[in-house]
């Protein structure tokens, strides 16, 4: 796909989710909405070929997410359902690390790993509920960090 046409379609599945006002800067690779930040990163990734060899996967797309401190727990299913829609619209492999070396979860193929080597903070936010909204079939297996 056409990295501005991915960008765009990434655009009009967040602002169908978000169901709020939801701001594009620097031709849609900056989304913005009271609940997060989403910066989509086709090109220069500098990280790509470490998380291809670290996670054994052929990323092509970074997206880095700030969540609001203050929205959290709302942004963060929000957010869920967002993972949910781009899965079913792309299905694509997919990582979701956090701070940039704790997997959470992986989909490949088509199924979505929870990781279930987590801290006690990461467990407490990753509840069934959140997994749900993800809409494909999932398993718990321990994922290197």
């Amino acid at each position: 796909m056409d990295k501005e046409v991915l960008k765009r379609t990434i655009y009009d599945i967040v602002s169908d989710t978000v169901e709020d006002k939801v701001t594009s800067y620097e031709g849609f690779s900056r989304l913005s909405c009271k609940y997060f930040t989403f910066d989509i990163e086709t090109e220069d990734i500098i990280d790509v070929s470490f998380i291809r060899e670290e996670y054994k996967m052929e990323i092509n797309v970074e997206i880095g997410i700030q969540l609001f401190g203050k929205l959290f727990e709302a942004g963060l299913e929000v957010l869920f359902r967002i993972f949910g829609n781009i899965l079913c619209a792309f299905n694509p492999d997919l990582v979701f690390v956090e701070n940039g070396t704790d997997q959470i979860f992986r989909k490949e193929d088509t199924t979505v790993i929870i990781n279930t080597k987590l801290d006690q903070y990461q467990r407490k936010y990753l509840s069934s509920y959140l997994i749900t909204l993800l809409r494909y079939p999932y398993i718990f297996k321990e994922l290197p960090n």
